[in-house]
């Protein structure tokens, strides 16, 4: 970087001092606008007048007197009908039987391959696993001497 030049603070790009944007990121390096932008650095007074005032609820609108309409709301959740609660029912049993399937082909699978899913796991490689108990002892000639 020259005495030429700077470094734009988006992108890091090199800029020529008097550039007003930056060739490459498009952002500009100067204060174009010098005063009060209406809505970011003062507050608007137009966008003040469209909001409306929001009204008390609950205790506060017990506390102030007001009282709402005795009209119902019209965002009451009521529940379901029958046929929904049907198709509910039924969507989940389809996917009981969708996960209840993939466990059958992921069960077959592990069977062509000759991996044991029974087998415990473990994390000591001191320990071997086996598909079978130990036949040590069993196939151990007898010592006469040991009782039995």
């Amino acid at each position: 970087m020259t005495a030429e030049s700077e470094t734009c603070p988006w992108c890091s790009a090199t800029v020529p001092v008097a550039a007003t944007t930056c060739p490459s990121c498009g952002a500009a390096l100067r204060d174009s606008a010098s005063g009060d932008i209406a809505g970011v650095t003062q507050l608007d007074p137009t966008a003040m007048l469209r909001t409306k005032r929001a009204k008390p609820r609950g205790l506060a609108a017990w506390l102030v007197g007001e009282r709402e309409s005795e009209t119902p709301s019209e965002g009451k959740v009521e529940p379901p009908s029958e046929a929904v609660r049907r198709e509910m029912r039924r969507l989940e049993l389809a996917a009981i039987e969708a996960e209840l399937d993939a466990k059958v082909a992921a069960a077959a699978a592990n069977r062509e391959l000759g991996i044991d899913v029974e087998a415990p796991a473990t994390d000591d490689p001191a320990v071997p696993v086996t598909d079978a108990p130990s036949t040590a002892a069993a196939e151990a000639p007898a010592d006469p001497d040991q009782p039995a």
